[in-house]
């Protein structure tokens, strides 16, 4: 392996590459840290010299003896010497360097003098420097940092002088120069420890046999997407080509295959119909999620495996069997939770033309069955309705076509009957095409804000008479003057009361009592119409909304059946609800709701109560 020249080529990139990281993080580490550490030591002491420089100003004005020990003292406290100087002469009036250090004293001096105009030009708060000087022993750096001195004269502020922290930086640089010693050792010993990692590293690469006994294995285990290192050269490198096109063929076959799979898994899973298919043994093979959901699984969601997940399976089991004994389609209706679930089995035949299983296709035909349901009830109730004021009217103009009729009273009284029963026949015409129109969103309801006093008033009077008639009390709130304003078609609505109190009076014995209650929250007003009738059966409650209804199974009761669906659609136009509460025997409540206008919360008169 060592005399490899691809081995020794990579062995020495990778020891050069170590050799360059440890030279230059070493010179960039130089390059940077001493700025770095300089200003760490700057932002250290300039809060200082600031609070030396604010002690300072109030020294300018009276001499302090606390403040200039404080400066003979200020290495010991401050790790720096401090200058005092006046900005007007420039004269330094205080310093605090020892006369051990008095040779640097010019110097120091000169260097002040330089920076003296930039602080007292006020454009500075501070400035800091370092500056090398000729006279002092050791690296002769030293770090200055200044402040100026501000007083208040009047209402205006003047710098009056400077106060600079002077430091030797002997120290910094010392620490610096062991740190950089520090991490050139540190660096040498890596790529020294690296060498030993970066040969095996090296010696790994140039293993292009065992890669391809790999991929060998890998696609003998399945795996197709492993590729070979085929750019080596010789016999290895197309050894290893070969080996990726026979891995490139096998993978595109079963990426195809796969794909197909997949994509009938996909169609399967996203059918809303169910599917089970079976083999002869009856094992299912294949079932979609929805199946379970159509035929009452244990565990909905979950796949199913075998027919004893499945509720009522005997009938199931045995549509499967036929299916494959007679090789012929066999269809079965199953009822779970009140749905109607139609089954179609079809069997399956392998190339021989066998029979190797059948395939069962289930859907929800609920809503189909209950559709023709509608259909068959909607013709029976409109040909009933139809026939009867036909039959009645046939009845008495067969006998005046004879001549059978010979008095002016008897023709007058047929005359009157066939005349109601043509109105009757109108007003079932009428009613189904309002519905109708209802139904289909083709007729629109304007709303506004309204009274229901007024409206009240004058459908008492209209009712009145017809409650007298009928030997019945009808009763209208007592409350309607509080009533608040509501929003809604004023016409539309009293169609709806006169629905409500029609059906009432038609369903409540003679002597029997209907009532109006009105209530109201902030935003809904109540309106429910009572009565004392024969009450509908609970079973009958969800259906006395549908078209054609009638609480006398026999039709006895004058009326088309459709008043409480035309009540019902024409709330729902304007967004209301309605409802009944009953029980037989007991009575009937119809209730329904209005939006309160806006900003119309009570009446003027509701105010004074």
């Amino acid at each position: 392996m060592q005399k490899s020249i691809y081995f020794r080529r990579v062995l020495a990139l990778l020891l050069l590459a170590l050799l360059l990281w440890a030279i230059l993080t070493a010179l960039l580490y130089s390059f940077i840290s001493r700025p770095i550490f300089t200003r760490i030591k700057v932002d250290e002491l300039q809060p200082k010299a600031e609070v030396i420089a604010g002690m300072a100003s109030k020294n300018f004005l009276e001499n302090d003896p606390y403040f200039d020990t404080l400066l003979n003292s200020s290495f010991d406290f401050f790790d720096a010497w401090i200058f005092v100087v006046d900005g007007l002469s420039g004269v330094i009036l205080n310093n605090s360097l020892p006369a051990s250090s008095a040779e640097i004293e010019p110097e120091i001096r000169s260097q002040i003098n330089e920076n003296m105009p930039s602080l007292m030009s006020g454009k500075y708060s501070s400035l800091w420097f370092s500056s090398r000087l000729k006279q002092s022993a050791g690296s002769g750096e030293m770090l200055f940092i200044g402040v100026p001195v501000q007083l208040l004269f009047g209402s205006k502020t003047n710098t009056v002088g400077a106060v600079f922290f002077v430091r030797p930086l002997e120290e910094l640089n010392a620490g610096l120069r062991s740190m950089n010693t520090a991490l050139m050792v540190s660096s040498l010993l890596v790529f020294l420890l690296m060498i030993v990692p970066a040969y095996f590293a090296t010696a790994r690469l140039i293993r292009p046999l065992r890669q391809t006994c790999d991929v060998a294995q890998a696609m003998a285990a399945g795996d197709f997407g492993v590729r070979a290192d085929a750019r080596q050269k010789g016999e290895i490198g197309e050894l290893a080509a070969t080996m990726n096109n026979l891995a490139a063929k096998l993978e595109a076959n079963l990426s195809a295959l796969t794909m197909e799979r997949n994509r009938l898994s996909q169609i399967l899973e996203g059918m809303s119909e169910g599917l089970i298919a079976v083999d002869r043994s009856l094992g299912i093979t294949k079932a979609n999620p929805a199946v379970g959901c159509l035929l009452g699984s244990a565990s909905p969601g979950e796949p199913i495996h075998d027919f004893s997940q499945l509720p009522d399976r005997a009938d199931l089991i045995q549509a499967f069997k036929k299916a494959i004994m007679e090789n012929d389609e066999v269809t079965l209706t199953l009822l779970h939770n009140g749905c109607n679930i139609l089954g179609q089995i079809a069997p399956l035949c392998d190339e021989s033309g066998q029979v190797a299983g059948a395939v069962g296709l289930f859907r929800d035909v609920t809503e189909s069955v209950h559709l023709e349901q509608t259909r068959r009830d909607y013709v029976a109730n409109v040909s009933h309705e139809l026939r009867t004021p036909l039959t009645a009217m046939r009845a008495l103009i067969e006998p005046l076509r004879d001549g059978l009729v010979t008095s002016d009273s008897d023709r007058h009284r047929y005359y009157g009957i066939m005349l109601r029963e043509t109105i009757r026949l109108s007003r079932l015409i009428n009613d189904m095409l309002e519905l109708s129109r209802l139904q289909a969103g083709s007729l629109s309801i304007a709303v506004e804000p309204f009274d229901l006093q007024p409206l009240m008033d004058e459908l008492e009077q209209k009712m009145a008479v017809q409650a007298e008639d009928s030997d019945l009390i009808l009763h209208f709130p007592d409350n309607l003057g509080q009533c608040p304003r509501v929003i809604g078609n004023q016409d539309r609505v009293e169609q709806v009361l006169v629905i409500l109190i029609d059906n009432a009076m038609k369903y409540t014995p003679a002597g029997g009592k209907i009532d109006l209650h009105l209530s109201w929250n902030d935003r809904q007003v109540f309106i429910a119409v009572q009565d004392t009738g024969i009450g509908i059966a609970a079973e009958d409650v969800s259906k006395v909304f549908d078209r054609f209804y009638k609480a006398d199974k026999a039709h006895q009761q004058p009326g088309t059946g459709l008043g409480l669906a035309i009540a019902r659609e024409i709330l729902l136009q304007m967004g209301q609800a309605i409802q009944v509460k009953s029980e037989l025997g007991h009575g009937s409540v119809f209730s329904f709701t209005l939006d309160r206008a806006v900003n119309q919360s009570t009446r003027p008169d509701m105010e004074l109560l």
